[in-house]
This record gives C-alpha cells, structure tokens and sequence, in this order.
C-alpha cells in the first residue's frame, strides 16, 4: 500500500520523452510507479441551480518516475504519440489499482499469498487478480494489470521467508525487490503486520 499513494501534482516541464513533476520524496512515490496525465477541460455544472460542479478532464498519457528528488521527480513518457505539456495535471489513480499475484512457489507455504491477497483487497486502494503459479509480465499485462507482485515462499525452522517483487506491467520496470523473514505465529494480522511494517522501513530506506 506504501508504494501506491493517493498524490496530485503538475507538470513542471517537458523535454521531449522527460517530464519532472513537482512532487517529491516527501510524497512516497516510488521508481517505476506510473502516473496518470491528465488535462483540465471546460466546467460543468449542476443541471438545475448552475453551481458549478467541476471540470471535465482528458487523459493525455501515462509516465514512468525514473528519479526523485526533494522537490520534484522525473518520469519518462511511455505511451506513443501523446501530447503532455506544462500544466497538465498528475496523478496516482484514486480508483482501485488493477494488481495481479502469482506465486513462484507452488510448493511453498499457501496461506501467505492467500493472505496476503486478502490483506490487500480488504484496503480497497487495489483490484487484486489471483494469476496461476508461474505466471510473468505478460500474462498480467493481458489480463489488464497495471502491476505484478511475484512471491517466492519457503519455511525453515518456524521461520517464513518471502521473497517479493513488484514491476509494473508496462515496461517491467521493477519498483522493489525485497526478501522478508516472517516468525511463525498464530495470529494471521500480527503476520501480515510485520510484514507491511518491513516493507514500509525498505521503501523508506531507498527514497532517502
């Protein structure tokens, strides 16, 4: 959940595929993350008082972060042909994002991935695909994916180990790849909660 903030920005500057856009490491965006550009159009408003309600919005592209600075990042346009100029508005969707999960493991620990699907379902911030074992970046990307977590699992002496990739389906960019020791326990949450904590300690640790 920690590599897929609710977060705004605009478009600085654009040079030919470089966009930077001024939002920062304070917002927890992570490299390979995709953005959402879009362009404010024409207001709308209410049929009957005529208050104005909003703006009618094009989505003109999506980029990739590359870089991230302190006040700014840059991303790299990846869709053909768009037009993103300054001004144009960023964001990470709001709406569920489309992830899918494959296991590498098929003779792991289940109930990892199990709840781990579960654990991020319940957020309500991911629609979350349930991919038969082994699967890669393109059998997400067909099934309409944004993003492909990749889990290897084993057990050793009362220990879980899981090894955990996420790329974005795009270009493959890998946004983190990480291995994390989970105690035993009886109590699924505490599990899922150890877990979240250390991937939130690793994500901090590499936009510092």
């Amino acid at each position: 959940l920690t590599y897929f903030p609710k977060v705004n920005g605009t478009v600085v500057s654009v040079e030919g595929e470089k966009v930077i856009v001024n939002l920062g490491k304070e917002k927890g965006i992570s490299k390979g993350v995709l953005l959402t550009v879009y362009r404010e159009k024409e207001p709308f408003y209410h049929p009957i008082t005529g208050v104005p309600l909003g703006r009618f919005e094009e989505e003109v592209g999506t980029v990739e972060v590359e870089q991230i600075e302190s006040d700014h990042l840059q991303a790299r346009s990846i869709t053909p042909g768009e037009s993103i100029r300054a001004g144009d508005g960023v964001r990470i969707s709001a709406a569920r994002i489309p992830v899918g999960i494959t296991s590498l493991s098929p003779d792991g620990p289940d109930f990892l991935t199990t709840e781990l699907v579960s654990a991020l379902s319940e957020t309500g911030r991911f629609r979350i695909d349930s991919l038969p074992p082994k699967s890669g970046i393109g059998d997400a990307l067909n099934r309409k994916n944004l993003y492909l977590i990749q889990l290897t699992t084993s057990k050793d002496e009362g220990r879980f180990l899981m090894k955990l990739e996420i790329q974005n389906t795009q270009t493959g960019q890998a946004l983190s790849e990480m291995s994390v020791q989970i105690v035993q326990s009886d109590e699924s949450d505490l599990i899922l909660e150890h877990l979240q904590y250390q991937l939130f300690e690793r994500q901090q640790s590499q936009i510092k």
